[in-house]
């Protein structure tokens, strides 16, 4: 089966008339016909019901479509990927991560590194969701807030406090830190239970044996700090303060809360040397650049 004529099939579902498909193709309408025809006696289906109206895929042809855009998809990947081993320059990696992750950590690395950069795109998901999505092959690395299957290469970038956000004006502001027993005095603004800064705090409050009275819960982080703007109570985030809030670290037996990021890649990737170079790049500058992130140095 040929990929062309895969890419014929989908630009006729496309477009919806093999006269608009054709020119979107380059190719003459009567040759496109005799090509969807060809596709047909391959597969041994009928891939459109022609009717005086024109062309309507059939269910076989409803059917196959996702797959046929699958196909083409992982074909334009692995041509992208040999042109690139054969530059012998990694450019345009994707790294899957989670939307607080992406927002404060890569999207400002790839700012930095310019033109020449070689981070192209970034998948959001959720913690628990990162790895299992680089498992399937939907980015070429991944940064985590959970430890790493052991299958995989990895370093740590960092570890990224878990704050208690409150308006400049609350008793919490001028303090340097604020331990988990004087915390959970507070009404609490927390993530819901996907949230990683919400698992650490969980976690945390089950240890020493205490609990917290939620004041409010969200699944969105700027709506939890314009809460706790609004003085409706503690945010607990890991992410950048807006709104005037300030931020103050939160201790458990005079350790601080926060959440370790990983750098996790396949060891067998084609580009596995320039992923963890990017990675010890991106460690670093976190490190210089950033407050938020303490990278460790052993």
């Amino acid at each position: 089966m040929e990929l062309r004529l895969l890419r014929y099939f989908v630009a006729v579902s496309t477009h919806g008339s093999l006269h608009a498909a054709s020119a979107a193709v380059h190719v003459a309408q009567p040759s496109l016909s005799r090509q969807i025809r060809t596709l047909e006696a391959q597969l041994g289906f009928a891939l459109f019901d022609r009717t005086p109206r024109g062309l309507a895929l059939t269910a076989a042809g409803r059917a196959f479509l996702p797959v046929a855009e699958d196909l083409l998809v992982r074909a334009d990947r692995a041509d992208a990927a040999a042109r690139t081993i054969a530059r012998g320059a990694v450019t345009d990696l994707t790294v899957v991560a989670a939307s607080t992750t992406v927002a404060d950590v890569v999207a400002p690395f790839v700012a930095a590194a310019g033109p020449a950069g070689a981070i192209g795109n970034a998948i959001e998901a959720l913690p628990e969701h990162v790895y299992g999505r680089l498992l399937r092959g939907e980015a070429d690395f991944a940064i985590g807030t959970l430890a790493p299957p052991e299958e995989y290469e990895w370093m740590i970038l960092g570890r990224a406090y878990v704050w208690a956000m409150v308006p400049t004006g609350h008793p919490l502001a001028t303090r340097s830190s604020v331990s988990i027993a004087d915390l959970v005095a507070e009404p609490l603004i927390v993530m819901d239970r996907t949230h990683r800064a919400r698992q650490i705090l969980d976690g945390a409050v089950a240890r020493a044996g205490l609990s917290y009275t939620m004041a409010e819960e969200t699944s969105v982080t700027a709506l939890a700090r314009g809460l706790a703007a609004a003085g409706r109570g503690v945010a607990i985030l890991s992410d950048d303060p807006i709104f005037g809030l300030t931020t103050v670290p939160i201790t458990v037996d005079e350790e601080t809360l926060a959440i370790t990021l990983y750098g996790v890649w396949d060891r067998s990737h084609y580009a596995a040397r320039a992923i963890q170079r990017v990675l010890g790049d991106l460690s670093r500058f976190n490190s210089a650049s950033y407050p938020a992130i303490n990278v460790p140095t052993a």
